[in-house]
C-alpha cells in the first residue's frame, strides 16, 4: 500500500488561532461556556503552534503535523518512553513550548515572552473537556483561558508586525 501525498494546503495556525478566539468570545457572550472554553484552548493551541513554527524552529511534517526536530522528551501521559517532537494538544503542548523556548540561547525568546509562558494557565484544560457536562467549569476558568489565548495571539502578532523574527 502506498501513501498518498498530502495535497491540502498547510495549516495557517496564526489565522486559525484568531478564528477560534473570536468564536470563543462569541460563545461566551451567548453563555455557551463549554464551547467557549474549548475554543479558547484551541485558539491557544494554534497560537502556540504558530509561535513554535514562526519563531522557535518547529516545522511541519509532510502530513502537516507540527513538530520540533531537535526535541525528544518522555511523555508519561501517553506511556511513551520518548516524545517524538510532535506538537499535539494542551496542556502537554504548553510544556513543549516552554521546553523549546527555554532551550533557545539566542534572542528569539525575549524576557516578556518568557514571563508569559512561565505558568501554564491550561494545566486544567483537556481537549476532551468538550464532552463534559459543564458542572465543574467556572467563569474564572473560561476567563483565564481566554486571556491566555489572547496573550499568545498578541505575542505572535507583535513579533510578526515588528518583523524582528523574535518574541522579544
Amino acid at each position: 500500500m502506498t501513501a498518498t501525498p498530502n495535497t491540502s494546503p498547510p495549516p495557517d495556525f496564526a489565522r486559525a488561532s484568531v478564528h477560534h478566539y473570536r468564536s470563543a468570545v462569541l460563545a461566551t457572550g451567548e453563555q455557551w461556556q463549554i464551547s467557549a472554553d474549548h475554543l479558547a484552548g484551541l485558539a491557544a493551541e494554534c497560537a502556540i503552534k504558530a509561535i513554535l513554527i514562526t519563531f522557535l524552529g518547529s516545522e511541519l511534517k509532510p502530513n502537516h503535523m507540527p513538530h520540533h526536530p531537535e526535541m525528544k522528551f518522555p511523555d508519561p501521559k501517553r506511556n511513551e518512553k520518548r516524545w517524538d517532537g510532535q506538537h499535539g494538544h494542551l496542556p502537554a503542548l504548553w510544556e513543549q513550548l516552554t521546553a523549546v523556548a527555554h532551550r533557545r540561547k539566542d534572542a528569539a525568546v525575549g524576557i516578556l515572552f518568557t514571563q508569559l509562558i512561565w505558568q501554564n494557565p491550561f494545566a486544567d484544560w483537556e481537549v476532551s473537556d468538550r464532552y463534559c457536562d459543564g458542572s465543574a467549569l467556572t467563569q474564572q476558568h473560561v476567563d483565564r483561558h481566554l486571556k491566555a489565548a489572547h496573550d499568545l495571539i498578541a505575542a505572535h502578532e507583535q513579533a510578526r508586525i515588528l518583523g524582528t523574527g523574535t518574541l522579544a
